[in-house]
C-alpha cells in the first residue's frame, strides 16, 4: 500500500511539473509573439535598411509594423522621412516626384515634401505644378514661406500679363498706324511709277501727305509700302517714307534701298528757296553710290537776281557724296541757261584756280563753258540731299 501511494505522488507530481513546464513555455511564446513585440522586430528591420540606404526595403517593413497598428503616428511619419530620402536619391526625376508624393500620403504636414517638388518643378520651369504644389503645401502645413513664393510668382505673373496686354495694345495701334500709312502710300505709288512728278510736288504738298512726312522725320524711322521676303525684310520694289520728309521709290534688297531708286523731297521749312530736290540713279547699301542726277528747283520769288531756279548735276556718287567727274547744268533766273564740269572727291569739290572768285571764303570750282561766270565752293560736303551731314 506505501509504493502504491508513492507511485502516485510522483506521478500527481511529474504531471504538475510538465504543466507548469508547459504553462512557461506558452506564456514565453505568447510573449515574444505579442504584437508589440513584432511590430518592434519589423521597425528594427526598417531602421536597419534605412542605416545601409535601402529606403524601399525599409518603406516595406515599416508598413508591415503600420499595418499592424494604423492609428501610430510616429511610424507614418517614419515611412514619410523614408520616402524624403528616397526622392532625393532619385534626384529630380519623375520618380523623386512619385516618392515625395508618397511621403505626402503618410504625413500631409511633410514641408520637405512640398518644396522637394516645387523645387523639381521649378527647375523644369513648369510654374504651374510649383504653384498647385505650394498652393497645396501651404494649405496643409500653414508654411508662410510657401504662401510668400506663391504670391510672388502670381505677382510676377500679373506684371508679364499687363507687359503683355500693353505690348498687344501698342501692336495694335502699331498696325493701325501701318496700315494708314499703306492707305496714303498705295495712293501715292502710280504717281512714282509714272514718273510724273509735277503730280508728286502737288500731292506732297497736301496737309495728309505733309502730316506723314513730319511724323517720319518725328519718330526717325521710315515708313514703307511694297515687297517683302519671307523673312520680312524688304525686297523688291517698295516705297518708302524717310526722316526730314524724303520719299524712295526703287528697288530694294536685304532691307536697304540697292539698285535703281528716286528720291525726293518736296515740302521744305517756310520762306526756303528749295522747293523741290530730286535724285535719280544708282542705290547700293543703303546710299546713292553710282552714276546719278540730282535736280534741284527753286522758288524764282526767293533767288536772287544772278541765281538759278533750277540745277542740274550728274556723275558718280559715293555714300551720297559727289566722287568723280561732274556736270552742272543750271537755269538762270534773269533768263538763259549755263553748264558747268568739275570734280570732286569724298563730296569736296576741287579748286582749279587761284583767281579771286569774287564770294569770300569761296573758291572756283569750274568756269562755265562760255567762259562767262564761275562755280564756287566753301569746301562744304557735296553730293544728295539727306546724305551730305
Amino acid at each position: 500500500m506505501k509504493s502504491k501511494s508513492v507511485i502516485r505522488f510522483l506521478v500527481a507530481f511529474i504531471l504538475v511539473a510538465v504543466a507548469a513546464i508547459v504553462i512557461y513555455w506558452v506564456y514565453y511564446y505568447v510573449s515574444y509573439t505579442s504584437d508589440a513585440n513584432v511590430m518592434a522586430e519589423y521597425i528594427n528591420e526598417g531602421n536597419e535598411f534605412m542605416d545601409a540606404g535601402d529606403y524601399r526595403s525599409a518603406i516595406e517593413s515599416y508598413e508591415q509594423a503600420l499595418n499592424m497598428d494604423p492609428e501610430e503616428k510616429s511610424i507614418s511619419e517614419t515611412i514619410s522621412h523614408a520616402y524624403i530620402l528616397e526622392g532625393k536619391a532619385e534626384g529630380s526625376s519623375d520618380e523623386a516626384v512619385v516618392a515625395y508624393e508618397n511621403a505626402i500620403l503618410y504625413d500631409k504636414t511633410n514641408k520637405t515634401a512640398y518644396w522637394g517638388i516645387s523645387n523639381i518643378y521649378e527647375e523644369r520651369q513648369d510654374e504651374d505644378m510649383v504653384l498647385e504644389t505650394l498652393t497645396r503645401g501651404y494649405e496643409a502645413t500653414s508654411d508662410e514661406n510657401m504662401k510668400i513664393k506663391v504670391d510672388n510668382i502670381q505677382i510676377e505673373r500679373a506684371r508679364i500679363a499687363e507687359e503683355e496686354a500693353e505690348a498687344a495694345r501698342e501692336a495694335a495701334e502699331k498696325a493701325a498706324i501701318e496700315d494708314a500709312h499703306n492707305d496714303l502710300l498705295q495712293k501715292l505709288e502710280p504717281y512714282f511709277a509714272n514718273n510724273d512728278v509735277d503730280g508728286l510736288k502737288k500731292i506732297l504738298r497736301t496737309e495728309e501727305y505733309k502730316e506723314l512726312a513730319d511724323e517720319a522725320a518725328g519718330s526717325g524711322i521710315s515708313f514703307y509700302y511694297g515687297n517683302k521676303d519671307e523673312s520680312g525684310k524688304k525686297t523688291g520694289k517698295g516705297l518708302g517714307v524717310y526722316q526730314d520728309g524724303y520719299f524712295y521709290y526703287g528697288n530694294y534688297a536685304d532691307d536697304m534701298r540697292s539698285g535703281d531708286g528716286f528720291w525726293m523731297r518736296a515740302v521744305y521749312p517756310e520762306g526756303s528757296a528749295i522747293g523741290s530736290f530730286i535724285y535719280e540713279g544708282s542705290w547700293e547699301n543703303d546710299k546713292p553710290n553710282g552714276q546719278g542726277t540730282c535736280t534741284a528747283s527753286y522758288y524764282s520769288e526767293r533767288v536772287g537776281s544772278g541765281g538759278m531756279t533750277k540745277q542740274i548735276i550728274t556723275g558718280t556718287y559715293k555714300d551720297g557724296l559727289e566722287n568723280g567727274s561732274m556736270t552742272l547744268s543750271g537755269v538762270l533766273k534773269a533768263g538763259g541757261s549755263v553748264k558747268y564740269s568739275y570734280s570732286s572727291a569724298d563730296g569736296v569739290a576741287k579748286k582749279v584756280s587761284d583767281e579771286d572768285s569774287g564770294v569770300k571764303g569761296q573758291y572756283i570750282i569750274a568756269k562755265s563753258s562760255d567762259e562767262s561766270s564761275n562755280l564756287t565752293s566753301d569746301g562744304s560736303k557735296r553730293g544728295v540731299e539727306g546724305f551730305t551731314d
